[in-house]
């Protein structure tokens, strides 16, 4: 689903692969970054060290409940209620919101969402969605009328755990940033309308873009904020389009129904990255840049977590000198509601990785396995590399309430095609995992079959 930024983030990873290899940062420069332009160096963690972790298979353990389709993204809440999204990938190629009270052992279907925008190429837009809790949740529904080429987006929203949903409609397209609610009531959409956009031929970008807010649970949404989607340089690419912060490459996040963020990368004429970071107190209408110091090249496709009003913090992605240009990552963490920003450079690239407050984090990394993730217990300065013995071959979507209740899904692929489901068949299983004990053992407790 749209809604994990991990997706996002890979498609637009893989186009600014080919326009920033010029955009490189040595290590002794990470060492000697600050933040904020605020006097003071920010702290630099190490490599990380080894763990072992292994997985009880179902043969080993009672059977676990089925569910159909492709099972996508688990979300847990807590110990017991969370939400997830299964891909009917091999029928309707409907997506299905469903929710568990038990842990994930058993889950309910309460929403069908069926996407008809297409992306090309065989692939459609998936539904994007925002579980902000147990009780509200909204799903959008991107469509396209061919006959009228006009973009739409269906926006279902719930209040009451999923028992009932109200929809409402927007003639416009979603960009990559998912819809963000912060109660019931008062929730945000970042779009593109007012087509045909400056590349005519494109369907993917407006003339604008636009930021709708609703302070009535979706019901109704209003245009607060647009400006125009021109292109910042001569040639056409999605994350060109739009000037910051309205921009068609950012990520928004809210934290209460005035204050929120809007976070991203551009490019200069010359192609060039740059990152960038705005706030606004008056719920969107208006937006202020913050006179935070990126690196060269560093590129800010992830939204801000925060855990309070005044604790945050988001990630943005650094490249190393040729001909390795390994990844790693900037950690900028805020305990003020972010008046200051002190950064952590981590040798890695956690940019994906699940903050679960201010010391702890797991992230599956863009850099290593797919049979294994990272693990921090001490703010970000040590990380540990968790590598699986099992007979799965991808284990991803990592999701962890506390620093040792955690869930993960896993199947038998070893080769992706660039084809919608990345190669599953029909017959093909998914398997959701679970961790109590801080990711050393895993059991399987539920399962999907396509």
């Amino acid at each position: 689903m749209r809604s994990s930024d991990e997706a996002l983030a890979s498609r637009n990873l893989s186009r600014r692969s080919r326009l920033s290899l010029g955009s490189t940062l040595t290590l002794l420069g990470l060492l000697c970054l600050t933040s904020c332009g605020l006097p003071g160096a920010g702290s630099t963690s190490s490599r990380p060290s080894v763990m072992q972790a292994t997985v009880l298979h179902a043969g080993q353990q009672p059977t676990t409940a089925t569910i159909a389709g492709d099972l996508r993204r688990v979300q847990m809440l807590d110990a017991r209620v969370g939400w997830a999204v299964s891909w009917d990938l091999a029928g309707t190629g409907a997506y299905h919101i469903l929710k568990t009270t038990d842990g994930g052992r058993h889950w309910k279907s309460l929403l069908e969402c069926l996407p008809t925008q297409g992306l090309g190429k065989d692939f459609v837009e998936e539904c994007a969605t925002d579980f902000h809790s147990a009780a509200v949740a909204t799903v959008v529904q991107p469509e396209y009328e061919s006959q009228t080429q006009i973009s739409r987006l269906r926006i279902f929203h719930t209040s009451d755990g999923g028992q009932t949903w109200q929809s409402s409609m927007l003639t416009a397209r979603d960009l990559y940033t998912p819809a963000v609610f912060v109660d019931a009531l008062h929730g945000w959409i970042l779009a593109t309308d007012h087509f045909p956009g400056p590349d005519p031929s494109s369907a993917y970008i407006g003339g604008q873009i636009a930021l709708y807010r609703t302070s009535d649970g979706g019901n109704t949404w209003q245009r607060i904020a647009s400006s125009p989607s021109t292109s910042q340089i001569a040639s056409t690419t999605d994350d060109a389009y739009g000037i910051p912060p309205l921009a068609a490459s950012a990520r928004l996040q809210f934290v209460t129904p005035t204050t929120g963020w809007l976070i991203g990368s551009s490019l200069h004429p010359d192609h060039s990255d740059y990152s960038w970071l705005y706030v606004t107190h008056d719920g969107g209408s208006s937006w202020q840049h913050v006179a935070l110091s990126f690196p060269a090249g560093a590129l800010a496709f992830w939204r801000p977590t925060f855990f309070t009003e005044q604790e945050g913090l988001f990630p943005v992605l650094t490249t190393g000198p040729a001909p390795q240009e390994a990844h790693g990552t900037l950690l900028y963490t805020t305990r003020d509601g972010g008046q200051t920003w002190t950064s952590t450079s981590v040798p890695i690239d956690v940019t994906t990785a699940v903050y679960i407050d201010q010391q702890h984090a797991v992230s599956a990394g863009n850099d290593m396995d797919s049979k294994g993730f990272y693990l921090t217990s001490d703010g970000w300065k040590r990380w540990t590399t968790v590598q699986f013995h099992t007979t799965f071959k991808h284990i991803f979507a990592y999701d962890f309430v506390s620093p040792v209740l955690g869930w993960a899904l896993a199947d038998t692929r070893t080769v992706f095609f660039p084809q919608p489901g990345g190669g599953l068949r029909k017959g093909d299983v998914i398997t959701l995992l679970q961790t109590t004990d801080g990711g050393r053992a895993w059991q399987e407790i539920a399962h999907s079959v396509l």
